[in-house]
């Protein structure tokens, strides 16, 4: 087998399940809680990956810049944004949740035009980010979310997941120490897993979960293929394959999970939302046209 045909099935497998995971995940939330579904999930996929490590004999870096490190991407990453993301699903279509996540380029853009000298913000990239937005402005716009206040709210919970899932992306591009990316995962996952924990017990969720089946399979699911599996293959095709070709999941994901979503979940996507949702895509692939253009010139 080939390298690029090697390739080619790691990114098919991938996106194939980035795309089921936030149906899986709107399925587990059903008989479990946000709390103790991160708990489990975290604590699965901490677990692999740094076995994983233990057994490549790869170096665990623990002075005190890297612990900071593994501390700011678990909390704002794996805790913090994760269980708004799977606080505000409860309330909204998977769909909807990860067609909200692809505007995390856009956000990284502009933390990055105050944070990043050598990034800074350019009048197309201001545009891109003014079109962005009023695609997801229409999207919130639609009347079953206006009418439903719980859909809104949950909404804009899950933007604000994106939000504080993009600040440790520019705090570890800023990162000057070398770190390896599998084991900064297996670090901030296993530090979620702990905060999750917490979150569960006192607020008494682990009362009100359900032990069934469906609940268990959903984390194992999510914590093994949907964490430990994807995020091993997404830093293995960093290495084989340009990060242009790696970024069309942003487009490819929230397409493949509305489909999962409309199969699996009979839910339903309005005109509007398809509308908003190709502005959005329309926003972020303007905000780097230059590196698509560049690569759609070298393949011809």
């Amino acid at each position: 087998m080939s390298q690029k045909t090697k390739n080619l099935i790691l990114f098919s497998i991938m996106t194939l399940i980035w795309s089921t995971t936030w149906a899986v995940l709107k399925i587990g939330l059903k008989g479990m809680p946000p709390a103790v579904g991160l708990t489990l999930r975290f604590g699965i996929a901490s677990f692999v990956l740094l076995v994983y490590c233990k057994i490549r004999k790869i170096p665990f870096h623990m002075s005190k810049d890297h612990i900071k490190l593994y501390f700011m991407v678990g909390i704002f990453t794996m805790a913090l944004s994760y269980f708004c993301t799977y606080w505000g699903t409860q309330f909204i279509p998977s769909s909807l949740s990860s067609i909200l996540w692809s505007t995390m380029p856009i956000m990284l853009g502009i933390m990055a035009h105050f944070f990043i000298k050598e990034d800074r913000m350019t009048p197309t990239k201001f545009l891109s980010i003014i079109i962005a937005t009023v695609g997801v402005i229409m999207i919130l716009s639609d009347q079953k979310l206006i009418i439903n206040k719980d859909v809104l709210i949950g909404s804009l919970i899950v933007l604000l997941a994106v939000l504080m899932g993009s600040f440790p992306n520019i705090y570890t591009k800023l990162f000057k120490k070398d770190y390896d990316p599998f084991v900064l995962t297996g670090m901030a996952m296993a530090i979620a897993s702990i905060f999750h924990f917490i979150n569960a017990t006192i607020t008494g969720q682990w009362e009100k979960t359900t032990w069934d089946f469906t609940g268990i399979a959903s984390a194992f699911y999510l914590g093994v293929f949907g964490s430990a599996i994807t995020f091993s293959i997404y830093f293995y095709l960093i290495k084989h394959i340009s990060v242009v070709k790696v970024s069309f999941l942003t487009f490819i994901t929230p397409i493949g999970a509305s489909i999962v979503g409309w199969l699996f979940l009979k839910e339903t996507i309005t005109l509007k939302e398809m509308i908003g949702c190709l502005i959005i895509f329309s926003g972020i692939f303007l905000y780097d046209s230059n590196k698509y253009l560049k690569f759609l010139k070298a393949k011809k």
